[in-house]
């Protein structure tokens, strides 16, 4: 009784001093005895402050342990340790400047003393421990660790971690054998920790099974250990069931099963921000063979689930790329020599591609204008105000891949199908695109930074090119297919007009595609069927051969019913022209080998009724002296109004004038064009001393025109050196009697004894130019009449022009 009662008092009479010498404080109503009958030690009431700091800092608290050692069980080397308690504890732990202390003592000083101790020769033996260690259970409850890492440049970290209960069960250990089951249960910053492990090792090798257990972790705990992010919130759980295999030189591990979920992530990094409704990853039959601590054997199955995904711009809440749900199913990966994944379906819900949040400027108004018109035309009732927004650049209902195989150097597909893609891109009046979300451009100095350094990136290319020859990666599939409804809007607000089309595609099929060198001889082919607008369609195949040693590409197919005045707004800024009627169908047969081209199309135009631009417009092709698309039309349309033709195309894809976008207008206007080449040149070359025949605009448009007939300073009536010219105008004139012309007179400021060269505002004296270019006119026609007995209905008159540049001539231009 004697022990039992001096043993609180004598002990923390010996302990203080110890304490102190860390600066630590033990509390006045600790509490530490001794039971020699029982071999029990019991502590209660115990609390350690640190007096480190000004502000005195509790480090350890406990309010009761004990302990029992069955000590009859010496005599058979057997340590009994028949009752281990420990209950509602507190143990702070901080990290600083590479220190670690643990309830107010610095661990990082006494590692270094051991250090110190090694370094001069201390041997350290190994003796055998002959008795073994038996404890039936150890219970631990509600004890706290509050774990600090502070940082002289970032805020100060916390995390909290309880621990609810811990049981040892059935500790059975010698220096050979262990034996022990845990079961634990803790919060981890508040979130739930279960765990259980059954471990039987004899000389350090055996089976450590166990399960884990987190629930909803909230992962904006992580976010201080990354600088890059501005933003991170979200819950995070995982579980899983392994076994750990310990063998003298190697470690292998076996997942029965295993789940990770992620729960309402928001990420931001700089401008854009990543938000993620949630995401399961399980896995099974995990293999992990270590040999030496290196990975030797990975293999496993798997599969992932992402639903709710939206990339952001912070600013302005568009949306860069956003879907529903992206399902990786049966996954089966092997990371060895040659590693390998096999996925059975990967399925992409409900893509969405280019959203912005809202319509802006004139764009907005132009397109509820739109809504407006069809709801009054169809009687719907429709408040465009309040619906009107800008559609994605980019919509999918679904994107399927099917038997998905990666290897090191491979890739293939079984099929691919896509289900319901649309597209729609609005062009704003400065060319740029309405509904396309600008991504943030890189720093200049990075491009200035390559630019000095074009020797250096030749270089990495050309290594690059090399290993990709001797090691090249092989990418195939067998199918792709577009199914269901698909569809393609083109709106262009930069041409008046307004431009709209819509694209159909009924059916696009694929097939087989590979760069596998035994494979790339062999053609891939290809079938198109679609409809544009209401009544236009197409049907289209042929094949591909893209990885060959020369490429090569073949097209057949038709388009019909495509109606040409819908094309007018392209027309206009390119040649000048206006279709008011018309019709193309067209039969194609292309091959292109390399950068070659060449093939035949057959068009046929029905109806084709064309116009020239307005004539208010400066520089139309009536200044230029451009001879009328009807007129070439008249000389080649059959007794029913339409034009057949049989067009060679043929050329270099290379040429930096060659684009597919102008395909229909090259198609249709180099046609006509070729048609009626022969019958200008050989009518009117003989007269080339006053007329010039010129193919301009990429050859799309055929221009006949007359030189300008020049006039002297104040002349009106024509003079003796306009003679030669007059003399063969009235002779062409004769011998083609079905040509008319047009006469446009310009005048000068020295007409009126203005300087060359001066800006003419007056009224009075733009009036008197004007009149005398009409007076020209009319003396020109007047003296053609009565000298050549040319007819007056083939003279017509423009209104008369001004040229106030500097060394200007007065003149008449004639165009036909």
């Amino acid at each position: 009784m004697l022990i039992w009662l001096v043993s609180s008092p004598v002990a923390k009479h010996f302990i203080s001093p110890i304490l102190a010498e860390k600066q630590l404080q033990l509390s006045d109503n600790a509490s530490i005895s001794f039971n020699p009958f029982l071999m029990r030690l019991t502590l209660s009431d115990i609390t350690l402050t640190s007096t480190k700091y000004e502000k005195p800092e509790d480090v350890f608290s406990l309010a009761e342990l004990k302990i029992q050692v069955t000590l009859w069980q010496l005599a058979f080397d057997k340590i009994v340790i028949s009752k281990f308690t420990l209950g509602q504890g507190n143990l702070k732990i901080t990290q600083h400047d590479g220190h670690l202390v643990i309830a107010g003592i610095e661990i990082a000083n006494e590692t270094q003393s051991q250090e110190q101790k090694s370094n001069q020769g201390t041997e350290v033996t190994n003796t055998d421990f002959p008795y073994q260690l038996i404890l039936p259970k150890l219970v631990l409850t509600q004890f706290d660790f509050e774990i600090e890492r502070k940082s002289n440049q970032q805020k100060n970290k916390t995390h909290h971690i309880t621990i609810e209960q811990l049981i040892l069960s059935q500790l059975k250990a010698t220096q050979k054998q262990q034996e022990v089951h845990l079961t634990l249960s803790a919060l981890v910053d508040e979130t739930q920790l279960t765990l259980t492990v059954n471990t039987q090792l004899t000389s350090g090798e055996g089976d450590i099974r166990s399960n884990i257990r987190i629930d909803n972790y909230p992962i904006k705990k992580l976010a201080r250990y990354v600088e890059q992010l501005s933003e991170l919130n979200g819950q995070l759980s995982f579980a899983s069931q392994q076994t750990i295999t310990l063998a003298e030189q190697s470690t292998n591990i076996r997942v029965a099963k295993a789940a990770i979920k992620l729960q309402a992530l928001n990420l931001a990094v700089a401008e854009h921000s990543l938000t993620l409704q949630d995401l399961q990853h399980d896995f099974s039959n995990v293999e992990v063979d270590l040999q030496d601590n290196k990975i030797t054997h990975l293999a496993g199955d798997s599969s992932i689930k992402l639903t709710g995904a939206e990339l952001k711009k912070k600013s302005s809440n568009a949306i860069i790329a956003a879907f529903k749900a992206l399902n990786l199913a049966d996954i089966d990966f092997l990371l060895d020599d040659e590693p390998s994944i096999d996925i059975a379906n990967v399925v992409l819900d409900g893509f969405i591609f280019s959203k912005k949040a809202t319509l802006t400027d004139v764009i907005a108004q132009k397109v509820i204008d739109r809504i407006n018109k069809r709801s009054q035309e169809e009687g719907l009732d429709i408040a465009a105000e309040a619906i009107v927004k800008l559609p994605p650049v980019m919509q999918l209902k679904q994107l399927t891949v099917n038997n998905l195989h990666i290897h090191e150097k491979s890739i293939a597909i079984n099929s691919i199908i896509i289900d319901s893609l649309t597209g729609e891109i609005i062009v704003k009046e400065n060319k740029e695109l309405a509904n396309l979300i600008a991504l943030a451009e890189k720093p200049a100095e990075k491009s200035i930074e390559v630019a000095k350094q074009p020797i250096a990136i030749e270089k990495e290319l050309l290594l690059a090119e090399t290993e990709v020859k001797d090691d090249s990666f092989v990418f195939s599939f067998n199918e792709l297919r577009f199914i269901n409804d698909n569809s393609f809007d083109f709106t262009d607000f930069s041409v008046d007009p307004i431009y709209q089309r819509t694209l159909f595609i009924d059916t696009l099929t694929v097939g087989a595609l590979s760069n596998n060198k035994e494979k790339q001889k062999e053609q891939t082919p290809f079938a198109l069927k679609g409809r544009s607008n209401k009544y236009a369609n197409f049907q289209l195949a042929g094949y591909l051969q893209p990885f060959s040693d020369i490429a090569s590409y073949h097209l057949k197919g038709d388009f019909k019913e495509f109606s040409l005045p819908a094309i007018s707004s392209y027309l206009k800024e390119s040649t000048g022209l206006e279709v008011k009627t018309g019709r193309l169908n067209t039969n194609l047969d292309i091959t292109l080998i390399g950068d070659e081209l060449d093939g035949n199309v057959i068009v046929l135009l029905e109806a084709l009724e064309t116009s020239l631009v307005d004539s208010e417009e400066a520089g139309n092709l009536i200044n230029q002296g451009a001879l009328p698309l009807n007129m070439a039309m008249g000389m080649l349309k059959d007794s029913d109004g339409n034009v057949e033709l049989d067009v060679p195309l043929s050329g270099s894809t290379a040429d930096p004038q060659f684009g597919l976008s102008s395909i229909v207008t090259l198609i249709t206007k180099k046609a006509i064009m070729s048609a009626t080449q022969d019958y200008l040149l050989t009518t009117f070359v003989p007269y080339a001393n006053i007329v010039s025949i010129a193919i301009t605009a990429g050859e799309f448009a055929l221009k006949l025109r007359f030189d300008d007939l020049e006039y002297q300073v104040q002349q009106v009536e024509p003079g003796e050196h306009q003679k030669a010219y007059l003399k063969d105008f009235i002779a062409l004139m004769q011998e083609k009697d079905d040509t008319r012309v047009t006469f446009c007179a310009i005048s000068t400021p020295a007409d009126i004894g203005v300087k060359a060269g001066s800006t003419i505002t007056d009224k009075i004296q733009i009036k008197r130019l004007l009149d005398l270019g009409e007076q020209r006119e009319h003396a020109l026609k007047d003296h053609l009449i009565e000298q050549g007995k040319i007819e007056s209905s083939r003279i017509l008159f423009c209104k008369p022009q001004i040229d106030s540049d500097e060394g200007a001539l007065p003149r008449i231009a004639i165009s036909v």
